[in-house]
């Protein structure tokens, strides 16, 4: 279909979304179509809209997720606009625009059809050039598919789910145009949970004297946690651990009570949360009165927020989880001035991946824009496919990690048949997460075990790589300066 044909179904769509709302009023609605509605170039005001790098961005807006996103967006663009003078192409200067659509995929109802039409408003209505965001895996599948039916780059910047570098890998001529930003994918989350988790039981068990092997994993039903779940129980026998109860449970309808009495009935002495959405609340509240017998550590994305502590009544303290950034954080030498702007402006800390992975995303566009001197599609993407592990970007004004890079297919993994291109570099210094505990209402980043190894023994050898002789440490302890895990009080089973 035609791009101004698929423009005009577009405005039809809202017409019919809006006027089943609203009446009369859509005719004004629909009445604002030029180019310019909507848009925002931070920091600056008056110049012409054939001066505009359009970057959109879709996300669901009144979840943390995609708020956290789009102001990391917004804020690049202001610095790119106020600190930078915008870039200089061909002789002319440029600015980064940049427009939201609302996905609405905080809600646990998945909301497909709501993210296509967020998709296709961008592209056809406001006509973005560059899009942005993504968060659930079901949502983000349709957007990017929209976006590659029409040749356009789409920086993922929330969904971890390998599948959608792994079409890059499979499908290059078609999925070509997709990056994933943030966050590394969840098989590489996986990787770097067990990476941890081996230092983890190494503190445990020198603190309790006794062996610490028994693990339950409190999962959502959605497609990002099938694969990661699948690594976590395909190698829990090299890291000679059991995996003594695993729930997947539907998001609409969760029963934490039930879930905590059956880890703790079931004797497990670390309970790996794979969450994402506000389900973690209900999660750590229940843990808090419950109290079970076991280290919480995993995934919880709600438990980023530096609110968290008063969401949950503390009932959050001594839950480890993945982050991003903490306060104070210098993971790169912009990290501490972002963070402290990000504040400034929102009034809370970018603490959520979406926030600093995606201002990264729009500040990696305009550097490779820069470079090119080229707003094309293919030029942009050979030098974006140019940070390829030997060559890479160092940080410029990136606060995510110290530099970047993108893989190309060709990377050994632990499973061969998950290849994957255009993907964020794991391993520091590229692409990694932060594991932050809550101590005392704050959420301070902690040591994993940089240059140790697990210290559990293993069993007979086993199709993947021999963690015996694994190297702890997913980042330099020194990131965690002199902050060290705390067990819960309450005992360990």
């Amino acid at each position: 279909m035609e791009r101004n044909t698929k423009r005009i179904l577009a405005i039809v769509l809202v017409v019919v979304i809006v006027g089943a709302g609203i009446g009369v009023g859509v005719w004004f609605f629909a009445s604002q179509t030029s180019q310019e509605a909507g848009w925002e170039t931070p920091g600056v005001s008056g110049i012409p809209s054939d001066r505009w790098i359009k970057c959109g961005y879709l996300g669901g807006l009144k979840g943390i997720q995609g708020a956290g996103g789009w102001n990391g967006a917004w804020l690049a663009a202001y610095d790119i606009n106020t600190k930078d003078n915008g870039i200089v192409v061909n002789g002319t200067r440029y600015y980064v625009a940049v427009k939201a659509r609302d996905t609405n995929e905080h809600d646990p109802q998945l909301p497909i059809s709501t993210g296509l039409a967020a998709a296709e408003n961008l592209i056809y209505v406001d006509e973005a050039r560059y899009l942005f965001g993504g968060f659930r895996t079901e949502v983000t599948r349709v957007m990017v598919e929209a976006a590659m039916d029409e040749d356009l780059i789409f920086f993922g910047a929330g969904a971890a789910t390998d599948e959608f570098c792994v079409n890059v890998f499979n499908n290059y001529a078609r999925y070509k145009y997709y990056f994933r930003q943030t966050p590394i994918s969840s098989s590489k989350l996986a990787f770097e949970i067990l990476q941890q988790l081996g230092h983890l039981i190494n503190v445990m068990e020198a603190n309790l004297s006794r062996r610490v092997n028994k693990v339950a994993i409190l999962r959502e039903q959605l497609d990002w946690t099938v694969g990661m779940s699948g690594l976590f129980n395909a190698l829990a026998p090299a890291i000679n651990i059991s995996i003594v109860y695993e729930v997947a449970y539907d998001i609409t309808s969760p029963d934490f009570e039930t879930y905590w009495d059956l880890v703790e009935s079931n004797g497990a002495q670390i309970a790996i949360p794979v969450v994402s959405g506000d389900t973690g609340i209900q999660m750590m509240k229940q843990y808090g009165i419950t109290k079970p017998h076991c280290q919480v550590f995993g995934i919880d994305v709600e438990g980023q927020m530096t609110d968290y502590w008063t969401t949950t009544g503390g009932a959050c303290e001594y839950e480890i989880l993945l982050t991003t950034l903490t306060p104070g954080l210098a993971v790169t030498p912009y990290s501490a001035q972002f963070y402290s702007d990000f504040v400034t402006r929102f009034g809370y800390g970018p603490t959520i991946y979406t926030a600093p992975g995606t201002y990264d995303a729009v500040g990696t566009l305009i550097w490779a824009i820069n470079e090119t001197q080229s707003f094309e599609e293919l030029d942009i993407i050979a030098k974006l496919e140019s940070l390829n592990g030997t060559t890479y970007l160092s940080a410029d004004r990136g606060v995510s990690a110290p530099q970047l890079s993108y893989t190309t297919g060709n990377e050994p993994w632990q499973n061969p048949a998950a290849k994957t291109r255009h993907d964020v570099m794991e391993g520091w210094p590229f692409g990694t997460t932060r594991f932050g505990q809550w101590q005392d209402g704050v959420l301070k980043c902690v040591p994993t075990g940089e240059g140790t190894f697990y210290t559990s023994g293993y069993p007979a050898p086993f199709p993947y790589p021999d963690f015996s002789n694994y190297a702890l440490g997913v980042y330099p302890d020194s990131l965690a300066g002199s902050n060290t895990i705390l067990l819960p009080p309450w005992g360990i089973n």
